[in-house]
């Protein structure tokens, strides 16, 4: 409870400051983070992944870290500004976005399909600004952080689908044209639940019953904007398929995939009775 009192003194104050202060401000946070239990998690996750060289993840690991603080606090700026949306409307550009377009003129919705690389969730607030966006959402186990979850969606229009008996709501929304996004590497990669989950499925279930072609896109970042790069249509979709496209994602803008710190989680049972990690 004393948390998200905080948190929301915090995030009224954050919201409304310059963005000169917010810059000197997360790179406080950053460093300070850089001395917790954060730095060794994010490089345990680095270290797992194909394609990491170890001399790189020093270097990875302090540029994602200032990536995740500047992240929560573009959180915040949305969740606790009166119009958060004149910014982000302003520092999201869009690329190749006549994919999107192009697949909308059909009668059957649009499957976005992206990972949590960047500020994803600006990206996908910024496309709600101009389409029917709904996107699809695993209830959070505490309600409070499930209320500021929604509090997000909602100041920027997002439409809501919770992914629990979802599938009559995401049927709905596509027959009507809108767009459903997916938010798919903890589903897609075996890290999380294993080559031969359920999870991995839905997204290619979805889109057999549907007809909805489906789009993946990229957020990535330059030096002042937010990028959505949609890339074009797959020809077929299958979940091999869709864990290279996000194992790509990763492997070329690695500072900004967001679940570092939960592939390099200690998992109960790999401590030994001192706490530590086994070999």
């Amino acid at each position: 409870m004393w948390t998200f009192f905080f948190l929301g003194i915090y995030g009224r104050m954050a919201a409304y400051l310059p963005v000169w202060c917010v810059s000197l401000l997360c790179a406080l946070l950053a460093r300070i983070a850089r001395l917790t239990s954060l730095k060794p998690r994010v490089e345990r996750g680095m270290r797992r992944f194909p394609g990491i060289r170890d001399d790189d993840v020093e270097d990875l690991t302090r540029r994602h870290i200032r990536f995740l603080v500047d992240v929560f606090h573009d959180m915040l700026y949305v969740a606790y500004h009166h119009r958060p949306m004149r910014r982000v409307r302003a520092t999201v550009k869009r690329e190749d976005e006549a994919y999107l377009q192009d697949a909308l003129t059909n009668d059957n919705g649009v499957i976005l399909v992206s990972l949590h690389l960047g500020n994803f969730f600006e990206s996908i607030g910024y496309l709600a600004t101009a389409y029917p966006v709904n996107l699809v959402v695993r209830g959070e186990s505490n309600p409070r952080w499930e209320a500021f979850g929604m509090r997000m969606r909602q100041k920027t229009g997002i439409k809501t689908i919770y992914s629990e008996r979802g599938a009559l709501k995401i049927k709905s929304r596509l027959k009507a044209g809108e767009i459903v996004v997916f938010v798919i590497d903890q589903y897609i990669l075996p890290f999380f639940y294993g080559p031969n989950h359920p999870l991995r499925e839905i997204v290619p279930r979805v889109a057999q019953l549907s007809g909805a072609p489906v789009i993946p896109f990229y957020t990535l970042h330059d030096n002042r904007y937010t990028i959505v790069r949609f890339l074009p249509p797959l020809t077929e979709v299958s979940s091999s398929g869709l864990e290279d496209i996000i194992m790509q994602g990763i492997r070329e803008h690695p500072p900004l995939w967001f679940w570092w710190r939960r592939l390099g989680k200690v998992k109960r049972g790999q401590r030994n009775h001192k706490g530590k990690e086994r070999d």
